[in-house]
C-alpha cells in the first residue's frame, strides 16, 4: 500500500468516525481547557471559522507563531504542507522563492510576478525581496493553498500568505521582549497600544537585531551570513458610528556582509588554470560546512578610464542591503444592509548587494545586483445579504508599480558588464462572488473575475559598465556598447530599447459545501487563476511571455472528533497548468546561450495534504501536517534549442546546427515529493507558574532547482556533463530538531523561555547552482543553517 493510499483511508476513517460522533453542545461556557479552540480567519475577504471554511488553509496565531518562532516569511516552511521556501539568489539576500503545491517562480524579476502573493493587512506586497523582512505583532497568519484568483488583490497560481497584524485597542496595554543568544545575537522587541479618546486608539511596535555571521572567512576574518535589522510599524484607528478608519505605516532596514554561499564543484575544462588552485582550496566541505573564502570583485588593470563610481564597484567585498517600507489605509462603511470598504496602499522596496557566485577568492564571478520599485493600489469591496440566503462580495483592484533592475557582473576577471531596465507594471481587476445556501447545511459559491496588466520596459545593457553606449566593443551582437537592439538611436548616454505588453485573462471559483454534522465539514471546489506575462530583462529581443493559466479540483473536509481533543483536516488536488512560464537554458541568435523565461509546456500536478491537532491528555498538545505531491510536464510540451556542432539539425527558428530536445520529461522545480512537520508541546503547572516544554520536526523531500537533458545528437561527454549537472541542480531532502522551553508566570504576565534551532547542528543545503558545462564550470552551494539557541525574556502589562 502506498503512502497515499494510507493518507486516503486515514480521511475515510476520519470522516465516517465523524459521522458516528455525537453533536457537541455549542454553549462555549460547557467547553474544557482540553478542547481545540476555533480559530477565525479571513481567507475569503471576511471573517468565518477554520472549520467552515471551504479552501485549504492554515491559520496560526500568535501563541503558534512565538512557539514556532517564526521571525520571518523562511521561518513558514515548517508550519504548513505543501509549502517550500526557497534561499539562495544572485539577486541579493533578502530574495525568497516561495512555491505552494509546485507552483513558485525561481527568476522573480521586476517584470514577472511571484505565484505565491504575499498580503500584509489586505496589501499586495509585489516584490520577494521583502520575503526576509520581520513578522512582528502578529494577530494571525494565513497560509492559503491553491489558485487565488477572484477575491485578492493579485492573480496567484499557487497561493497566499496572509499577514494581520495587531489592531489598535481601547485597552492600554504593552509588550516588551529581550533575547540573547550564540553568534552574540542581541534582539529587542516592543509593542505598546494607547487610548487616545473615545473610539479612538494607536499602536506602535518595533525591533531590534544584531547578530554575527553564521559563517567565516578563515582568510580575512570576515564574518557573513550575519544580520542587522530594524523594524518599525504604527497603526492608528478610529472607530466612529458604522464607519471605521484604519492608519498604517512600517519601516524595515536589514543589512549583512553576504550570503552562506559556498564552491560545490569546479569543471578544470571551463575554468582558467591560474584560477584552479584557489578554487581548490575554496571547496565546501564537512569539516568546514559554514566557512567560504570569497573576496567578491578583483580589481582590474582596464579600469583607470572608467568613472570613479564605477571604479569603486572593483574591489568590493560582499554585501547586501535591504529597505521597504509603506503606508495603507483601511475604510469600512456600513451603508444600509451594505458594507463598503476602501483599501489604499503605497509599498517600497530596495535591495541591492554583491554576491561572489563561486564563494571563494578567485575572481571567477561577482555579481552587483539589485532592485528598487514602488506600488501604488486601490481597492473597492462592496459587501452584504441579498436575500437570507444569498449574500455576496463584488470590487474593483487597480494597481501601479515603477521601479528598475540592474545585474552587473565580472566574470573570470573581466570588466564588469551591465543589465538593467526600467519597468512599469499596471493592472486592473473587476470581480465578483456569491454564497447561495441551498439548504441550512448545504451551501454553492461562485465567483469571476477579469484581469487587464500592462507590462512596459525599457532596456539599457552595455558590455562595459562606465563606457560610452555609442563606442566600439569587439565581440557584441552591435558592434558597440550598447548590447540591446535600440528602439532609438544609441548615443554616448542612451541605450533603450523599448519593450511593451499587454495582457488580459479571467479566473474563477466555483465551488459546494456541505456541514454534514456539528463537527464534520466536506467541500469540493474547482478553480482558475493566472500569473501575469512580463519580459525577460536580462536578455533583451526575446518575445515577451504570456500569462500562465492554472485550474484545478480540490476536495478536502475538516473534522474534530473525541469532544474536540482531535482536529483532522486533509485535501486532495489535482492542477492543470498551460502556458507554463519555465526558466529554459537555450542558445538565442545574436546573443549566444543564455537563461531566460517562455511559455513552453503543460503541466499536471496532484497531491494530498493533512493536518493534525490532537489534545491526548490535560496540557499536551500534538500538531502535525503533512504532504504527497507529485507532478509532470505532459509529454511533447517542453522543449528548446541546442546548438550541437556538425549536427546538420533543423528548426523553425532557423539556427543553424539547432537541434529540438524535447524536455517534458525533466522534474519540476521545487516539488519534493514528500513533507513533514510535527510538534509536541506539554505544558506542566509549576506552583503559580506554567511550564511549556516543545519539541519539533520538520522534514522536506528532495527538490529539483535545475534540470537539464542533452540533445541527442551530443557527444558522450556533453551527456555526461548533463547528467552531472542534473545530479547538482536536485538538493537532498532534510530534516532538522527544534526546542524550546518556556516557562509563564502567570501572576505577573512574564515569560522566560530557552529555544534551539536545528539542535543537532545538521548540515544541508538551501539549493545548488549548477553551471558546470555553459559558461562558469562550477556549481555553487547555499548552505543551511547551522546549530543556534538562546533565551528570551517577556514582560506584558
Amino acid at each position: 500500500m502506498n503512502k497515499a493510499d494510507i493518507l486516503g483511508r486515514i480521511a475515510i476513517g476520519a470522516m465516517v468516525t465523524a459521522l458516528g460522533q455525537p453533536a457537541w453542545a455549542q454553549d462555549t461556557s460547557t467547553r474544557t481547557t482540553n478542547e481545540i479552540q476555533d480559530i477565525i480567519v479571513t481567507a475569503r475577504r471576511t471573517e468565518e471559522s477554520l472549520q467552515t471554511t471551504p479552501i485549504a488553509v492554515t491559520a496560526l496565531n500568535s501563541e503558534a507563531l512565538t512557539t514556532a518562532k517564526v521571525e520571518n516569511v523562511v521561518d513558514l516552511q515548517a508550519t504548513a504542507p505543501g509549502l517550500v521556501i526557497g534561499r539562495g539568489s544572485a539577486g541579493g539576500d533578502g530574495i525568497v522563492f516561495v512555491a505552494i503545491r509546485g507552483q513558485g517562480n525561481l527568476q522573480p524579476i521586476l517584470a514577472n510576478d511571484p505565484a505565491v502573493a504575499t498580503y500584509v493587512d489586505g496589501i499586495y506586497i509585489p516584490r520577494p525581496s521583502t520575503g526576509m523582512t520581520d513578522i512582528q505583532d502578529i494577530q494571525r497568519l494565513e497560509v492559503l493553498r491553491g489558485p487565488q484568483g477572484t477575491l485578492f488583490g493579485r492573480n496567484t497560481t499557487g497561493g497566499a500568505i496572509n499577514i494581520i497584524t495587531n489592531d489598535p485597542t481601547d485597552e492600554l496595554s504593552g509588550k516588551f521582549k529581550v533575547e540573547y543568544g550564540n553568534y552574540n545575537n542581541l534582539g529587542v522587541q516592543a509593542s505598546f497600544n494607547i487610548p487616545l479618546a473615545e473610539g479612538l486608539a494607536m499602536r506602535v511596535s518595533g525591533a531590534i537585531n544584531e547578530r554575527d555571521g553564521y559563517g567565516n572567512n578563515p582568510n580575512t576574518d570576515r564574518d557573513f551570513a550575519d544580520n542587522s535589522s530594524k523594524f518599525l510599524r504604527g497603526k492608528i484607528k478610529y472607530e466612529g458610528n458604522g464607519w471605521d478608519l484604519t492608519l498604517t505605516g512600517d519601516w524595515n532596514r536589514q543589512s549583512n556582509h553576504g550570503q552562506q554561499i559556498a564552491l560545490w564543484a569546479f569543471n578544470p575544462a571551463i575554468v582558467p588554470a591560474a584560477f584552479q588552485p584557489g578554487l581548490t582550496a575554496g571547496l565546501l566541505s564537512k569539516d568546514h560546512w559554514w566557512e567560504n573564502t570569497a573576496t567578491g570583485t578583483a580589481t582590474n588593470a582596464g579600469i583607470s578610464a572608467l568613472p570613479a563610481d564605477v571604479q569603486a564597484l572593483y574591489g568590493v567585498q560582499p554585501f547586501n542591503k535591504l529597505e521597504v517600507y509603506g503606508f495603507s489605509g483601511t475604510l469600512n462603511v456600513e451603508l444600509g444592509g451594505l458594507n463598503l470598504k476602501s483599501i489604499t496602499g503605497y509599498r517600497h522596496s530596495m535591495n541591492y548587494g554583491l554576491s561572489d557566485t563561486d564563494g571563494t577568492a578567485v575572481p571567477l564571478l561577482g555579481t552587483y545586483a539589485g532592485s528598487g520599485s514602488y506600488y501604488i493600489s486601490q481597492e473597492l469591496q462592496i459587501s452584504g445579504d441579498i436575500t437570507d440566503s444569498l449574500n455576496f462580495i463584488a470590487g474593483a483592484y487597480g494597481g501601479k508599480e515603477s521601479g528598475y533592475e540592474f545585474s552587473r557582473s565580472q566574470i573570470f576577471g573581466g570588466l564588469i558588464r551591465d543589465s538593467n531596465a526600467d519597468v512599469t507594471n499596471k493592472t486592473l481587476g473587476l470581480f465578483a462572488q456569491a454564497y447561495y445556501e441551498l439548504t441550512s447545511n448545504l451551501r454553492a459559491v461562485g465567483g469571476f473575475r477579469y484581469t487587464w496588466d500592462t507590462r512596459d520596459s525599457v532596456l539599457h545593457n552595455a558590455q562595459v559598465l562606465g563606457l560610452p553606449y555609442n563606442v566600439a566593443v569587439a565581440g557584441t551582437p552591435t558592434g558597440i556598447n550598447c548590447t540591446v537592439t535600440p528602439t532609438v538611436p544609441v548615443t554616448a548616454t542612451t541605450c533603450n530599447q523599448d519593450q511593451n505588453a499587454k495582457f488580459s485573462y479571467p479566473s474563477w471559483n466555483f465551488g459546494v459545501d456541505w456541514q454534514a454534522s456539528d463537527h464534520l465539514f466536506l467541500y469540493a471546489a474547482t478553480r482558475g487563476a493566472a500569473k501575469a506575462g512580463g519580459w525577460n530583462l536580462r536578455a533583451g529581443g526575446l518575445p515577451a511571455f504570456a500569462p500562465e493559466k492554472v485550474k484545478d479540483v480540490e476536495a478536502g473536509l475538516k473534522v474534530d472528533l473525541f469532544d474536540r481533543r482531535v482536529r483532522f483536516n486533509t485535501a486532495v488536488f489535482h492542477t492543470w497548468k498551460s502556458d507554463n512560464q519555465a526558466i529554459v537554458n537555450s542558445f538565442v541568435q545574436g546573443i549566444g546561450v543564455t537563461q531566460y523565461i517562455q511559455n513552453n509546456g503543460k503541466v499536471r500536478l496532484w497531491g494530498i495534504e493533512g493536518e493534525l491537532t490532537a489534545v491526548p491528555w490535560e496540557g499536551m498538545t500534538v500538531t502535525a501536517n503533512g504532504s504527497l505531491q507529485d507532478g509532470k510536464y505532459v509529454k511533447g510540451t517542453f522543449s528548446e534549442i541546442q546548438v550541437v556542432a556538425g549536427s546538420g539539425c533543423t528548426n523553425s527558428a532557423g539556427v543553424t546546427n539547432g537541434c529540438v530536445v524535447d524536455l517534458s520529461g525533466l522534474p519540476l522545480l521545487q516539488l519534493p515529493k514528500k513533507q513533514l512537520n510535527i510538534s509536541a508541546t506539554q505544558k506542566i503547572p509549576v506552583g503559580s507558574a506554567t511550564l511549556a516544554v516543545t519539541g519539533a520536526y520538520a522534514y522536506v523531500g528532495a527538490q529539483h532547482f535545475d534540470a537539464v537533458k542533452a540533445a541527442d545528437q551530443a557527444s558522450a561527454a556533453t551527456k555526461a556533463a548533463y547528467a552531472t549537472e542534473n545530479a547538482l541542480g536536485r538538493v537532498p531532502g532534510y530534516g532538522i530538531f527544534n526546542g524550546r522551553v518556556a516557562l509563564q508566570l502567570d501572576d505577573s504576565n512574564i515569560e522566560i523561555a530557552a529555544y534551539g534551532r536545528n539542535i543537532f547542528d545538521k548540515k544541508y543545503l538551501l539549493r545548488r547552482f549548477p553551471d558546470l558545462y555553459r559558461t562558469l564550470g562550477i556549481a555553487a552551494a547555499y548552505v543551511g543553517q547551522p546549530a543556534t539557541y538562546g533565551v528570551e525574556a517577556t514582560f506584558k502589562f
